[in-house]
């Protein structure tokens, strides 16, 4: 019996070993953020309360700076700096979302965190590529820095300061590449939405979006009546031209003797 009863034990303890690991990981905060100002956290839906400062961030956990600002400390020297009038929250422990605002970051090379900002993904090393890559090695001893930036009416801009970072939206798809130095502004159509055509169009110059298709007459654009109107009148006058030739040959032909 007392057998039995230590098998029956640890097969219930391994039934629920899982949901502990489970609860444990989410008791244990992403990381500490130290703030000033106006920061507050969601208590429940449209329920805020200010944080007190240094302040655990856990997964799920909605954060908002309103005229304040945070500096978020995670594992491995990783940082990442809050703007005012920013909200975000960790929807893994390696996937910071952002819904508005601006972040800078400082990402240690081993330490492996991505950014979603609406339809786009902002990450370190190639989207497809294994963390355990010969590129990751090759960059091991740099860290990555740069900002990310969305705007009031949705266009995204992100900035690489060091190492290369990749922008993809949703499907997997490599928007940008951006080395050290370089920027780019995704205009909203791109960053919100989940059509790759209109993704295809987009303007990587940051415009909050493309002109509209022109239309013309029978479905064709004004252009193409010009270049068929131009070739009607190449042709005319080709046709003239000929004619006109060949009516002059009929002027200067000899009449024949009787």
């Amino acid at each position: 019996m007392f057998v039995y009863f230590l098998s029956v034990s640890f097969l219930l303890l391994m039934n629920e070993f899982p949901r502990m690991m489970a609860e444990a990981n989410q008791n244990i905060p992403v990381g500490q953020m130290i703030s000033r100002g106006g920061v507050k956290f969601e208590v429940n839906e449209n329920s805020w309360e200010k944080v007190e400062t240094p302040f655990p961030v856990f997964e799920g956990m909605k954060i908002r700076t309103e005229k304040g600002e945070a500096v978020l400390a995670l594992a491995e020297k990783t940082r990442i700096e809050i703007g005012s009038d920013s909200l975000f929250y960790f929807d893994q422990r390696d996937q910071f979302n952002l819904l508005q605002g601006k972040v800078s970051f400082r990402i240690q090379p081993d330490v492996q965190l991505r950014f979603k900002v609406g339809n786009l993904w902002i990450n370190k090393s190639y989207p497809l590529q294994s963390a355990k890559g010969s590129s990751v090695a090759l960059t091991k001893d740099k860290e990555f820095e740069g900002s990310i930036l969305m705007h009031s009416k949705g266009s995204v801009t992100v900035k690489s300061i060091q190492g290369l970072l990749y922008v993809t939206n949703q499907d997997h798809v490599v928007m940008a590449s951006l080395s050290a130095g370089e920027s780019i502004t995704l205009p909203s159509v791109v960053a919100s939405s989940k059509s790759p055509t209109m993704m295809a169009n987009a303007n990587p110059e940051g415009t909050e979006g493309a002109a509209p298709a022109e239309e013309g007459f029978l479905g064709l654009s004004t252009s193409t009546w010009m270049g068929i109107a131009a070739a009607v009148v190449i042709v005319g006058v080709t046709v003239g031209v000929v004619v006109w030739a060949a009516s002059r040959d009929e002027d200067h032909e000899a009449p024949v003797c009787p």
